[in-house]
């Protein structure tokens, strides 16, 4: 809810599992980055329960919330929130420093696994948008979250360099980690395994393709492990 009047989310219910490519689709202010937001523990919601990877997030305090974050969750955006001028080693190893520990060689494997490592001294100014989408991958990718969630990643990118950054994250779903992506891009849609349409803030279609799902890995209790609940 915002400024206690626009429910931005409302009636939400939904479960997303471990090893799913998602997409969420709908029109522009119906609800999908908050919703992105919220999963990605970037947003609190004002009501209802968020429950990811087995922890009730949506009652976390601002310093859980972060650590969370830091430990379970990547994030890709449209815009690519690079530090200027740091270089694309030092933006990436950024990252690595928010989780208490820095290892370069580790930030150099990661940029050279999408195609960066000669670019490890460039500012962010002298790479192509292509290329510095592809850092931010590498630097999402640095602590290893379970899940990898993406706000529009190609939408500052050409159909070329668009390509590129989709064939990683498809690598990177195969791979097993979670991905869950927020487009307006039917080109997209297509290569997810499920599609969620988000209309005035409800559900107003969910259809999944088990070809693109991977299954779930449950614990010796039942529980699905990375699993997502949303119920807002």
């Amino acid at each position: 809810m915002y400024g206690g009047r626009t429910l931005a989310l409302d009636g939400i219910s939904l479960d997303i599992m471990e090893g799913e490519c998602v997409s969420i689709v709908g029109p522009s202010g119906s609800g999908k980055t908050t919703l992105l937001n919220i999963i990605g523990c970037l947003d609190a919601p004002t009501g209802g329960k968020v429950r990811v990877n087995g922890e009730l997030v949506s009652s976390m305090g601002q310093r859980d919330l972060t650590r969370f974050r830091r430990e379970n969750i990547g994030l890709i955006f449209q815009q690519y929130h690079m530090v200027p001028y740091l270089t694309v080693l030092e933006n990436v190893m950024l990252a690595q420093y928010f989780h208490s520990t820095v290892d370069e060689e580790d930030a150099i494997r990661a940029l050279e696994s999408v195609g960066l490592g000669r670019r490890l001294d460039h500012v962010p100014a002298h790479l192509s948008g292509g290329e510095q989408q592809r850092a931010c991958i590498a630097r999402a990718l640095i602590n290893e979250p379970k899940i990898l969630l993406a706000d529009e990643p190609t939408g500052n990118l050409d159909q070329k360099n668009g390509d590129i950054v989709l064939d990683m994250i498809d690598g990177l779903h195969e791979e097993g980690h979670t991905v869950v992506m927020v487009t307006h891009n039917p080109s997209i849609w297509k290569r997810t395994g499920r599609v969620i349409e988000i209309v005035d803030g409800r559900v107003h279609g969910d259809k999944s393709s088990p070809l693109r799902t991977a299954p779930a890995a449950e614990s010796a209790d039942g529980t699905v492990a990375g699993k997502t609940e949303v119920v807002a």
